[in-house]
């Protein structure tokens, strides 16, 4: 390969010596993906904590019916 096709394809694919450091942009691409998949974490653990927080509710309501069902059955036991 001659030279001048060497230099073209460093051009193409953004290896010239003028060209800006790619280490830097790599590093800011992977902090920004890094940071998005940080938010995304935090939404779906904020939503997870509803969701349990809300089944805890309605379990807990649950509970109190079957204890007032058993009192009534006692009671009738009783009578």
């Amino acid at each position: 390969m001659s030279e001048k096709t060497v230099e073209a394809n460093a051009e193409v694919i953004g290896e010239t010596p003028d060209a800006p450091d790619t280490k830097d942009a790599t590093a800011s691409l992977v902090d920004a993906l890094f940071d998005i998949g940080t938010a995304w974490a935090e939404y779906g653990i904020g939503y997870g904590k509803l969701a349990l927080q809300e089944s805890a509710k309605a379990l807990s309501k649950t509970a109190d019916a079957l204890g007032k069902i058993q009192e009534r059955l006692g009671n009738d036991k009783a009578a």
